[in-house]
């Protein structure tokens, strides 16, 4: 019976009920007189559905509306994809796979089918075992307060250390931010940043050693690792929350930086942290003594 397609199966039951003998029809379709019967059978049950192939599996699991509505509103929001959603939807206490999340987005035009499975990208995470081993900070322009952005962000547990809104990228305010990190959170081992003036001598009969950042460094004991030219994957942790701001602000539900910051750090789930919150993995670290503060 399985060997047939729905579309040899409509014609058996058609050419039963015009009267055709199902010796004649076993014989043009090569097949036997039980699988005309079942094919009958399952024609007066169901209709023309009964005829068509039968899905390997469990049956597909139907969602209810709330959660249909929860899932279309979160990423209608946030743009979260399917994994994404459904490690959300798992702290709510619903038990729904992304599998299914995928196939509701892309029944509302959401997101695109993935027809081809992706290859798994070849790329190297580096990420130290510590909290406070490293520190990342740039600046950006921010286009909801047409100012500029800073913030330092620690490399093990993506946690938002400190951060500030301000009319000049430059050292003064580069300095000032990091000491309000060190008092909230201890002193970092190293610094990462990259060639901009706020942090680097780019004059070469300047002294790295004489900049004001450095000089800054120096004093507290932090080391100054400098990234790539060119290379914006070296310092991409800090690169990658600014694109995670602007995406995740641009959706109109957090009342300013601080607001943004707090759900950043205690809320948002990171795919690269397993979904955990980076507030989760430094407190993690603390309970379990793995926590370095180097004040």
């Amino acid at each position: 019976m399985y060997k047939l397609n729905f579309k040899k199966r409509v014609w058996i039951v058609k050419q039963k009920y015009k009267g055709v003998p199902s010796s004649q029809i076993c014989l043009a379709q090569k097949i036997s007189r039980m699988t005309v019967s079942k094919l009958l059978i399952a024609y007066k049950e169901q209709g023309w559905d009964g005829l068509k192939d039968h899905k390997t599996g469990r049956p597909e699991t139907k969602l209810s509306k709330n959660a249909e509505i929860i899932i279309l509103d979160l990423r209608n929001r946030y743009g979260y994809g399917a994994c994404h959603i459904e490690q959300i939807l798992k702290r709510k206490g619903f038990g729904i796979s992304h599998r299914q999340i995928e196939k509701l987005l892309v029944r509302n035009d959401l997101v695109e089918p993935n027809i081809k499975k992706q290859k798994s990208r070849k790329w190297v995470r580096y990420e130290l075992p510590n909290p406070n081993d490293l520190w990342h900070t740039d600046w950006t322009y921010d286009p909801y307060t047409q100012k500029q952005l800073s913030v330092y962000i620690d490399d093990k547990t993506r946690l938002i250390t400190s951060y500030g809104i301000c009319r000049r990228a430059n050292a003064e305010n580069s300095i000032a931010l990091l000491k309000a990190g060190i008092a909230s959170y201890g002193k970092p081992k190293t610094v990462m940043t990259d060639h901009g003036s706020q942090y680097y001598a780019n004059r070469s009969e300047c002294k790295q050693e004489n900049t004001q950042f450095r000089i800054v460094l120096d004093v507290l004991g932090i080391k100054h690792y400098v990234a790539r030219v060119n290379r914006p994957q070296t310092n991409g942790k800090v690169e990658r929350f600014f694109l995670t701001y602007k995406t995740d602000y641009a959706t109109g539900s957090f009342n300013g930086i601080k607001d943004y910051i707090r759900y950043y750090n205690d809320e948002r789930l990171h795919m690269s942290l397993n979904y955990k919150t980076p507030r989760e993995i430094w407190n993690l670290f603390k309970k379990t003594n793995q926590f370095r503060d180097t004040n």
